[in-house]
């Protein structure tokens, strides 16, 4: 799944100014740098052999030749070509707008399954399918991520609650217990809020999981199971509409695998919620019939 151009595009803003000249040049010029000696590429970003070396390892790789064979393969499977991240201009016609939202969409879904790691999200599967309690948790634009998450899971009977108010999160965390799951949505992994509920539902021995940007942030430091996404919040786009699409999609990913891995235990649980909800729309469809006809509402 990971690719290193896509790590590299995520990264670079959260660089020291001399590894983001090192990014940078890695972008600019990657098919040259595939048999560049390192000391040309410190040569030209003006900065030492162990910066280089520093970044590539933040990345996640050993050493700068591991970086280099992760980039040629990364290249050779045309990665290097992908949708670019560009901002809606002021006075930008509905066409190009539409473009633009649609390209940045794509995109980001097509970039979060590049720096997500198969194995810590089958880590994460495995541990909601075996938890009878699953926590979500998220202030602002993420909050909203959990609240999808919720309703996914609730379909499958599991115990779970979330909360918009920061303080009744902490709160909820008193419920969880070894063998529960807690997962936090936050793009920038740093807000502080959240971080105090970790600590809380870390001390209740839950099993922690992140969903942030890809990046080294204090709540994917902490947690048991970091995932990453891939997002371009630019200054149009403050809505922060990159960052839910990838979060939300992570989300679709880990209830879709959940629900394969135990589908003959959850099987008759979303069929009963499909029956549920079917005879909901009928009673209503029944009732505005009635409604339309006779001017009374049906109070069956």
């Amino acid at each position: 799944m990971e690719d290193c151009v896509v790590r590299l595009t995520q990264l670079t803003d959260q660089l020291a100014p001399a590894e983001a000249r090192v990014a940078r040049y890695f972008i600019d010029h990657s098919y040259d740098v595939i048999g560049q000696p390192i000391e040309s590429v410190s040569h030209a970003c003006k900065t030492s052999k162990t910066t280089v070396v520093r970044l590539c390892k933040q990345l996640g790789y050993r050493g700068y030749k591991d970086f280099t064979v992760a980039l040629s393969a990364s290249l050779a499977h045309g990665d290097g070509h992908r949708i670019s991240y560009q901002d809606i201009a002021p006075g930008d016609d509905l066409h190009t707008v539409c473009q633009q939202v649609s390209n940045h969409n794509q995109a980001v879904i097509a970039d979060t399954m590049k720096v997500l790691s198969e194995e810590d999200l089958s880590r994460v599967v495995s541990a909601i399918d075996q938890a009878q309690r699953v926590d979500f948790y998220g202030v602002g634009t993420s909050a909203l991520v959990a609240l999808d998450a919720q309703q996914k899971f609730q379909r499958l009977c599991k115990d779970t609650q979330t909360n918009l108010d920061p303080h009744v999160q902490v709160v909820l965390t008193c419920r969880l217990a070894p063998g529960d799951v807690a997962v936090f949505f936050s793009y920038s992994g740093e807000t502080e809020d959240i971080l105090d509920t970790l600590h809380a539902a870390k001390k209740a021995g839950a099993t922690t999981v992140s969903v942030t940007r890809y990046g080294n942030s204090r709540l994917s430091r902490l947690v048991d199971i970091p995932l990453y996404v891939a997002a371009t919040e630019t200054l149009i786009r403050s809505a922060a509409m990159t960052s839910r699409i990838s979060m939300m999609h992570v989300v679709d990913l880990i209830y879709s695998a959940v629900v394969t891995q135990g589908y003959d235990r959850y099987k008759p649980l979303l069929d009963k919620t499909h029956l549920s909800g079917r005879d909901k729309r009928n009673r209503q469809k029944k009732g505005d019939a009635l409604y339309r006809h006779t001017g009374r509402k049906n109070h069956d």
